[in-house]
Parts: structure tokens; C-alpha cells; sequence
């Protein structure tokens, strides 16, 4: 690993030493990242790529502040985030966003605790009942209309909504704030569904 500082300065002298040195350090471990939101190695690689580049030709010359690292893991996550919003693809991407955990600030606590409530989120939908999970996962995760998921299921519009909202409220009582970031973003879609 290559002390940061001297990767700072490297970036504020314009040395090509530092994007070698970015690379040697971060590249696995952002790659390894970014596969927590793309499921691709090519995907996740690409992204990693990008930042890296970016980040090399905005703040050479700069007098960079604060952690590389953690400016870079930022910057992967919102990279991620943005991908799976322009691929029409629905993962938890946003939850650090939301939970009180500022990307700027994204070190290896912060990751942890990350994973941890995403965790507690995927065994709370485990332990919906299966409708209400088939239900939610459908919409939520698979981004379908109610209509949709109705037809996919072979069950009634209104049982479709009985079970989606049976669902919610059980993950808003066992996860409170947690599901903050679903409740939020279901809303936001709840009009184009109906």
C-alpha cells in the first residue's frame, strides 16, 4: 500500500506515480466493491475504471483534501448507483444515503455497518410470508407493475396491493427506519403502478 499523502501530492504535482499508486491500492478492493451492486466482474470493473480515470483527470494539479480512499469508494458507489438506475435495475444502492451514512465520509466502519443493515433488510424480507415476499420482491426489486405481477402470479389486482401492503407493514414494524429507503422510493413509484 502506498502512503496517501504521497499520493496526494502526486496528484497536486501532476505525477503520473500517483495513478499507478491509485491503481495498486484501490483497484481490487473497489472492483470487489462495486460487484455488491452490478453483479458483474466486467460491470464492476468498468465502473472502478471510470472513477479511477475521472478522479485522476479532475484533481491532478488540485490541492486535494480529505481520504482518497474514501473519496473513491463514494465515488464507486455513485457510479454503481447511477448504472443501475440507467439499466433499470433495482438493488439497495441508495441506503447509506439514508441511514445516516455519509458517502464523502465512507470508511471501513461506515461499509460494515452498511452491510450490516443491509443484511437485517434481506432477512426481514426472507421472513415475509411468501406471497407477500413474491409480492414485494416484484415490485420493489423487479420493478414491475401491480398489473404485472397480478398476470405473473395468476392472483387478482387487489390481492396483488393486499399482499404488497401486508408486506410493508411488516417490514415497517420489525425494521423501522431501516425500511426508510424502500418506503420511500415505493412511494415515489406508487402513481405510475396504479
Amino acid at each position: 500500500m502506498h502512503d496517501e499523502r504521497e499520493i496526494i501530492r502526486c496528484i497536486k504535482q501532476r505525477d503520473a506515480t500517483g495513478m499507478k499508486w491509485i491503481f495498486d491500492n484501490y483497484y481490487q478492493m473497489l472492483s470487489l466493491f462495486a460487484l455488491r451492486y452490478v453483479h458483474s466482474i466486467d460491470d464492476a470493473e468498468d465502473l472502478v475504471q471510470e472513477v479511477l480515470i475521472l478522479f485522476w483527470e479532475n484533481k491532478q494539479g488540485t490541492h486535494f483534501t480529505g481520504s482518497v480512499r474514501a473519496y473513491l469508494f463514494g465515488a464507486v458507489h455513485k457510479a454503481a448507483a447511477t448504472f443501475l438506475k440507467n439499466t433499470g435495475r433495482w438493488v439497495f444502492t441508495d441506503i447509506d444515503n439514508h441511514l445516516d451514512l455519509p458517502t464523502e465520509d465512507y470508511g471501513a466502519f461506515e461499509e460494515e455497518e452498511v452491510l450490516r443493515r443491509r443484511g437485517l433488510i434481506e432477512r426481514e424480507i426472507e421472513r415475509l410470508p411468501e406471497k407477500c415476499r413474491e409480492v414485494f420482491i416484484a415490485i420493489v426489486l423487479d420493478n414491475m407493475r401491480y398489473k404485472e405481477v397480478a398476470e405473473k402470479l395468476d392472483i387478482s389486482l387487489n390481492t396483488v396491493k393486499t399482499h404488497y401492503v401486508r408486506a410493508l407493514k411488516q417490514l415497517r414494524a420489525n425494521l423501522d427506519n431501516l425500511i426508510l429507503l424502500l418506503i420511500l422510493r415505493v412511494k415515489e413509484r406508487e402513481r405510475e403502478k396504479v
